[in-house]
């Protein structure tokens, strides 16, 4: 019952949307016969429905032909539009028949040169429409008497401009001698520009016409089926219901599209329409098991006579007596109603599962004849709405369709289970995979070793075969791990560990491991889980291999398209739901989908692999955690999986919160432990290695403030100087605050996972640079794969021993600060390094100018001191210094070697105002330089050399140019790899790591071949 209000609610609140959508809320109110429109905006497309008082002149004509009247006395009053005209025609006696004028005058906005039109959908029975005088448009023919009078009620719309006062005068004529109704305007006056009109009367048409296709359709297939198969009269009586409704609607909804093919008079109209309204009556009841109503037999004869005779008797009437038989047709109309109601819901109380599709089919058709007699009884005049007829039809066929194939998809299902039970034996291959995956892994190891070790000896087919042996052989891995899990399942073997777990976290872990799968496909992978979602009492492996599994199967399925994870919380538990626009999955394959080795046939889906496990194991922990995994999909429209795992009570938080994941694992005491037996003491801490370094600083990044806690008190404030945050966000906000030794950073976390956080950093900083150690919960391949993909240094796994961790942070830091030593090392010799032939050639030019230019020589001998002075200059070496000072030596430099060179060499300075910046010391002059030596002085007629420095807001651009000889895209990569024999400088690549380790960005470098060189470097504006 619940499920039938809210199909009710849903399709009322849809239908509310589309009149909404379609400007009933334009609707105004006429007061007197005008309505003052000059503050109304026509261009933005909204519809008005003339609804108010009108001027109304009884037996009067206002307009004759296209002239007004003579104007003499005229009795006018105000009459409400839509309405009837019966009392207004005659107070005394009122009639519906007669004739008269109605009368509106519209202001509009002279300045705006619009075109305006209108739409009159029913006046009863036929009218003229005149505007500012002009007749423009019409249906019939008017008169005073009936003898020259011609019925004919359609729709009309004509199209319009205001006069030069922007005055709309809108006068409609009518008159009626056949219809006993309320007659006169009928239905609201549509009144907006002429693009928004043209377009609702499209969309109307194209609604009843969608409708009338899609009924008639329905129609064809029930009639064919029973000319094809046991000829049952159910599916006759379908296909003429559908035809009646189908007919019906051409020829009395809103646009009358019959009317305007094929015009066959008011009399034929009103017969045609009432006679279809009945047999579809009748057909109606007869689709329902109605006969086995009790007391219903005794009535039914009476009530078959009383439907089909006032069917058969329209067809001879006259309007006026088909007016007369409408109680007759809404008597009839609602016994079949309440019989086909009641019969309904007999049969969905036997099987409610198989029959609800024709309950809500039911619930729907009153549904929209309730909202249409009210719009109809209204007097508003609507855009078609047509969805709740498609709906309750696609229903209704489904209905029949099913039962007629049911039998058959039952037989073919036994024999198709019978068949595959068969050929599964589940217990070999489980047996048989425990003894393939140890030579298995024997194999991948050694095919990985033999590729890693002489893949340069190797021909690229080679190596390409022997990747595909590995990746091959991984594939097998991954089908017997889950052939193992299945017997582990059957036999209930796998016990679960259940702690809090946060959802969020784990789906974005898991989204960054399947990167890598779906980076060849155009899939868009959406994470909706909330930030603040609440955790579950849960497994957290058990949790991943299921998310994990639904989402490779996702990707798997799908070529192009979306996957969005979503969540909700119902009745203390979660329920995460998995969509995708896959290849989706037939009635077929969904009943069979969770059985051990199902998998849609690869005919279909041209794609293989997999043993189809993957599915039957998620639902098997699913339930083993007490929860449900369902699925809904159809064929080519994707699929949804939806699970459900308990929230994490208070309880099970504090028993969390006080045995983290993180907490150290406690191993049994040896029984033969004593002073002999080496201890953690025996482990080279940190501070023995480097006594004299500083505490090293450890920035750790995990959402758990718990794990936080319990690494905190696992790495002390005597021994490390340690900064907690607890997201990746917040870890990049603090990662120019200081050097840091070490990055320690949790895999699942939400809104940015560890794996992403460690691509982003190591983009800035290389594997000695920054180390990074991740923290998982899972040791699987595909995980540490994923994590040193990503570029981490090392790994740990949860629970995590902390002699284990201790140790490992100290490797990473040890190996970083010899590296940090080295650098340090080669700036000093850097620093020291003056090249012979540099101080050989600068002494020659000393006494070169001694015979020349005494005073040229002892500004040489001021800058050669000032260069020696700068160079020799051994203090803050790592640190930075005032660009003045970095300047003041390339300013040397440059003028020794101008000297020298003459007019070979130009030095074009371009530096804004920059004193405040700070730079490493010797990171322009190398760069000087080296555009010297191996760019300008590289050509005969040497060159230029251009030093500029940009100051911006936040940051200083610093860049050395030069028009030497330049170098192409291999040289310029070559600049920063290290050799083995030496031969490379340590030059750029100690600068471009100094820059880096204190910015977070090295050097730019662009060069072209016979062109020049560019290097460019940024450093911070404090």
């Amino acid at each position: 019952m619940i499920m039938l209000l809210i199909v009710l609610a849903v399709a009322s609140g849809l239908r509310l949307l589309w009149m909404e959508w379609f400007h009933l809320q334009k609707q105004v109110s006429i007061q007197n016969g005008q309505l003052d429109l000059r503050d109304w905006h026509a261009e933005n497309g909204d519809i008005l429905l003339l609804d108010g008082e009108w001027e109304f002149y009884p037996s009067q004509w206002l307009m004759k032909g296209n002239r007004q009247q003579a104007t003499g006395e005229r009795n006018s009053t105000l009459i409400q539009v839509p309405g009837g005209w019966n009392d207004a025609l005659n107070e005394q006696r009122p009639t519906p028949y007669g004739f008269g004028s109605y009368r509106l005058l519209l202001y509009v906005d002279p300045a705006k040169d619009e075109n305006y039109s209108v739409r009159v959908p029913s006046v009863r029975t036929s009218s003229e429409l005149y505007v500012n005088g002009r007749l423009l448009a019409g249906t019939g023919r008017i008169a005073d008497a009936e003898h020259d009078y011609i019925a004919k009620n359609l729709p009309y719309s004509t199209t319009f401009t205001a006069d030069e006062n922007g005055v709309i005068e809108l006068v409609i004529q009518a008159a009626n001698y056949v219809d006993s109704r309320n007659s006169g305007i009928a239905r609201s006056i549509k009144f907006g520009s002429e693009e928004a009109i043209a377009m609702e009367m499209k969309i109307s048409v194209s609604m009843q016409l969608l409708v009338t296709v899609i009924f008639l359709m329905h129609s064809a297939y029930a009639f064919i089926l029973f000319l094809l198969g046991n000829r049952e009269k159910k599916l006759l009586y379908f296909s003429l219901l559908t035809v009646c409704i189908s007919f019906a609607n051409l020829l009395s909804n809103d646009e009358k599209l019959f009317h305007q093919l094929f015009y066959i008079g008011t009399t034929w109209d009103f017969r045609l329409a009432n006679c279809a309204l009945m047999l579809g009556v009748y057909a109606l009841l007869q689709c329902t098991n109605h006969r086995e109503i009790r007391y219903w037999r005794r009535m039914y004869p009476f009530v078959m006579v009383m439907i089909l005779g006032s069917a058969s008797i329209t067809l001879f009437l006259q309007p006026d007596q088909i007016i007369q038989l409408f109680p007759v047709y809404t008597l009839g109309g609602a016994i079949a109603i309440i019989i086909t109601i009641m019969a309904i819901f007999k049969t969905v109380v036997k099987d409610i599962r198989s029959n609800l599709l024709l309950l809500v089919a039911l619930l729907v058709l009153v549904h929209h004849f309730a909202w249409s007699l009210f719009w109809r009884d209204s007097g508003l005049s609507l855009v078609y709405y047509p969805f709740d007829q498609i709906f309750a039809m696609g229903c209704l066929a489904s209905v029949w369709f099913k039962q007629y194939f049911s039998m058959h998809a039952h037989t073919k299902e036994i024999a198709s289970t019978l068949q595959r039970m068969n050929d599964h034996k589940d217990q070999f291959l489980a047996n048989t995979s425990h003894e393939f995956r140890n030579p298995l892994h024997s194999i991948l190891n050694m095919s990985q070793t033999v590729l890693n070790r002489e893949r340069h000896l190797l021909q690229s087919r080679s190596v390409k075969e022997l990747e595909t042996v590995l990746a091959v052989g991984r594939r097998l891995t991954l089908i017997l791990n889950d052939l193992i899990d299945v017997m582990s399942l059957r036999e209930g073997n796998p016990r679960l560990q259940k702690t809090s777990v946060s959802i969020q976290s784990i789906v974005t872990g898991v989204l960054d491991m399947l990167s890598y799968n779906a980076e060849v496909k155009s899939i868009h992978i959406t994470n909706g889980i909330p930030v603040d979602f609440p955790p579950v009492y849960a497994d957290e492996n058990r949790v991943i291999q299921i998310i994990f599994n639904l989402l490779h199967n996702a990707v798997k399925y799908t070529n192009e398209g979306s996957i969005v994870i979503q969540s909700a919380v119902k009745d203390g538990r979660a329920y995460i739901r998995i969509t995708d626009t896959g290849i989706g999955m037939d009635e077929e394959m969904l009943k069979r989908l969770f059985r051990p080795y199902e998998q849609a046939g690869r005919s279909e889906t041209m794609i293989e692999g997999g043993f189809g496990l993957g599915l039957s194991i998620c639902k098997q922990l699913v339930e083993l955690h007490g929860g449900m995994l369902d699925v809904s999909s159809a064929a080519g429209e994707g699929s949804t999986f939806t699970f459900s795992l308990e929230l994490a009570e208070l309880g099970a938080k504090n028993e969390v919160a006080a045995a983290s994941s993180f907490e150290p694992v406690n191993r049994p005491s040896l029984p033969m432990e004593d002073d002999s037996i080496p201890t953690e003491k025996t482990v080279p801490l940190l501070h023995e290695i480097t006594a004299n370094c500083p505490r090293p600083c450890l920035l750790i990044v995990d959402d758990d403030p718990v794990n936080l806690q319990v690494l905190e008190s696992i790495l002390s404030s005597d021994e490390y100087d340690a900064t907690m945050v607890t997201s990746g966000k917040e870890a990049l906000a603090v990662l120019n605050q200081k050097e840091w030794d070490l990055v320690i950073s949790d895999v699942m976390m939400p809104q940015m996972s560890g794996y992403e956080l460690t691509r982003i950093l190591r983009g800035r900083f290389s594997l000695t640079e920054l180390p990074i150690l991740l923290i998982t919960a899972r040791s699987q391949p595909e995980d540490i794969r994923g994590g040193f993909m990503a570029g981490a240094n090392d790994y740990v796994t949860k629970p995590v021993e902390a002699i284990e961790l201790k140790s490992r942070i100290e490797a990473l830091i040890t190996i970083k600060r010899f590296v940090r030593e080295q650098q340090r090392l080669e700036a000093a010799w850097l620093q020291a390094q003056i090249q012979p032939h540099f101080l050989f050639n600068a002494l020659n030019a000393v006494t070169a100018l001694s015979n020349i230019n005494l005073d040229k020589m002892r500004t040489l001998l001021e800058e050669f001191s000032n260069y020696l002075r700068n160079k020799f200059r051994f203090t803050n070496m790592d640190g930075l210094v005032p660009i003045e000072e970095e300047l003041s030596l390339v300013n040397s430099y440059l003028f020794i070697e101008q000297v020298r060179f003459d007019e070979r060499l130009q030095v074009i300075w371009e530096i804004e105002d920059c004193k405040a910046l700070k730079v490493p010391f010797l990171s322009i002059q190398p760069l000087v330089e080296n555009a010297i030596m191996h760019g300008v002085m590289k050509r005969s007629r040497g060159g230029k050399i251009y030093i500029r420095i940009a100051v911006h807001e936040s940051y200083a651009e610093i860049t050395v140019e030069d028009d030497g000889v330049g170098m192409d895209e291999a040289q310029v990569k070559r600049l920063f790899e290290r050799t083995a024999d030496g031969r490379t400088g340590v030059g750029l690549i100690n600068t471009d790591q100094r820059l880096k380790r204190h910015f977070g960005t090295g050097l730019h470098i662009s060069s072209t071949l016979g062109q020049g060189t560019r290097i460019t470097f940024y450093v911070r504006n404090k």
